[in-house]
This record gives C-alpha cells, sequence and structure tokens, in this order.
C-alpha cells in the first residue's frame, strides 16, 4: 500500500469542515486542517509565505535535520533534480524541504546559511511535524512524490541523484497526462453519440417532407381518374340526342304516310 494512502487510514479521511476546508481526524480524533499548510522561510529557491501540502503541482517532499551529513548531500541533489525539470516541467512541480530542527535550535539565518552552503534550492520550512506524520516518514533524509491528491508515488530514505528524481517526478506528470486525455475521449465520444442523434432526427424530419402533401382542400388529389359528375352529364346528353333523333323519324314517317293516302271517293252520286 503506498505511504499516502496508509496514513489517510491511519488518520482518517479528509472531511469538509463548517468553514469549506477538508479537515481530517488525527489518532485522538481531533479535526485537523487538509490540505496541510506549512509556512515557508526566505531562503534560496523560498520566500517567507506559507504553503499548502498537497498543492495544485506535483510536490517533491525532503525531511532532513541539519547535523545529517547524508541531508547536506541529498540538498543539492534535490536542487539537481529541480534543475533538470525547470525547462519542460518547471510550472507543474514544487520542492519543498522540512526539517526536524526547531527555530530556536536552529534560526533562519542558519538555515539559509546552511541551504546556500549545501547547494539547496527550492521552498524550506520548518513544519515538518505534521507532513512526517501525514506521510510516515522514519528518519532522515526521506524524499517523497505525492501528486495534487496528496497520494504517495515514490519514496526513498538516504541519498539518491537528482536524476533518479526526476524520473520518478515524470513517471507522475506522464500518468496524469495520460489520464486527463482519456477524460476528453469519454467527453468526446458522448459529443459524437448526440451530434448522431441530432443527423438521425434531421433525416427524418427530411423524410417526412418528401410525402405527398394535401391540396387546398385537405385531401389529396387523385391523378388520372375522370369526375363521376362529368361522366354522368356526357351519358345524359347521349341519352337526349337519342330519344330526340328517334322523335324526328317517327314524325317524318307519319307526314310521309298521310301525303301518299287518297281520299276516299263517294260512289254513290
Amino acid at each position: 500500500m503506498l505511504g499516502g494512502a496508509g496514513a489517510i487510514v491511519r488518520y482518517g479521511p479528509p472531511s469538509v469542515g463548517d468553514d469549506g476546508e477538508d479537515d481530517a481526524a488525527d489518532d485522538d480524533g481531533e479535526e485537523r486542517e487538509w490540505p496541510m499548510e506549512v509556512e515557508t522561510v526566505a531562503a534560496r529557491g523560498s520566500e517567507d509565505g506559507t504553503l499548502t501540502v498537497p498543492s495544485e503541482d506535483v510536490m517533491v517532499l525532503m525531511f532532513f535535520v541539519n547535523g545529517c551529513g547524508n541531508c547536506q548531500v541529498q540538498a543539492g541533489r534535490l536542487a539537481d533534480a529541480r534543475a533538470q525539470l525547470a525547462d519542460d516541467h518547471g510550472e507543474d512541480v514544487s520542492f519543498l524541504s522540512l526539517t526536524y530542527d526547531s527555530e530556536e535550535g536552529f534560526p533562519p539565518e542558519e538555515l539559509r546559511e546552511w541551504w546556500e552552503t549545501h547547494g539547496g534550492n527550492g521552498y524550506v520550512s520548518y513544519d515538518a511535524s505534521e507532513p512526517m506524520r501525514e506521510y510516515s516518514a522514519v528518519g532522515y533524509p526521506v524524499t517523497i512524490v505525492i501528486d495534487p491528491d496528496g497520494e504517495e508515488h515514490w519514496r526513498e530514505t538516504g541519498t539518491t541523484d537528482g536524476s533518479r528524481i526526476a524520473s520518478e517526478v515524470e513517471a507522475v506528470l506522464a500518468a496524469r497526462a495520460d489520464a486527463d486525455d482519456g477524460d476528453d475521449g469519454e467527453e468526446s465520444d458522448g459529443d459524437d453519440t448526440e451530434e448522431a442523434g441530432a443527423n438521425e432526427s434531421s433525416d427524418g424530419d427530411a423524410a417526412d417532407d418528401d410525402a405527398t402533401e394535401p391540396d387546398a382542400d385537405g385531401e389529396p388529389e387523385a391523378d388520372g381518374e375522370p369526375e363521376a359528375d362529368g361522366e354522368s352529364e356526357a351519358d345524359g346528353e347521349s341519352e337526349a340526342d337519342g330519344e330526340s333523333e328517334a322523335d324526328d323519324q317517327a314524325v317524318s314517317e307519319d307526314e310521309a304516310d298521310g301525303g301518299s293516302s287518297a281520299p276516299a271517293t263517294d260512289d254513290s252520286d
């Protein structure tokens, strides 16, 4: 199990407080702030201010004490890793070194001198206790790489080459880039599906438009069929003409018969 995940189980998962900040419960059940906030000290690569752990960047944490020889070496190697990542990922990565020393026992001016003497370059802070508990950092120097969600991806106790640290950071950045590309692909597939549905609906509307439209009276036109009234009128005219011709012929025959008949002669005279 990753160290970051183990710490969440140990101290309880983050929860949202009344002020909207994420809080997590410690061993005594008390609420503590999440993400954690540490105060940083003015030094090379650092400034007086505050920094959240985790932050919006991939983060490299180093826990150290000033009297540790390996810590002195590791301070310079973190600076080497930072320089290797600066051109391609300078805005995506932050480096934070946290000392177990107290401010009273190791004043800021001494910390700044120590930091520059051993090649340190990056944020530096006295607030090591909460991050140390969260990530169960035991010993020194301990170097840990976490993502913006606070999940631990790699750790090393002792000295480590700057190139190895840079490689571990790049692996986390690449994994996050792949995850973002996958999310974009899913959104694109959803858009294509909606567009296909819209095209099908448009095709259906076009097919409806091609159907036979009713005439002005609201009834479809009947192509090629004669009107019934036309046939009836034609039949009526034909019958009337036939009857008139028959009557004329009968009159002509009657007239012909009358003209050829002689009147009867009275033989009694």
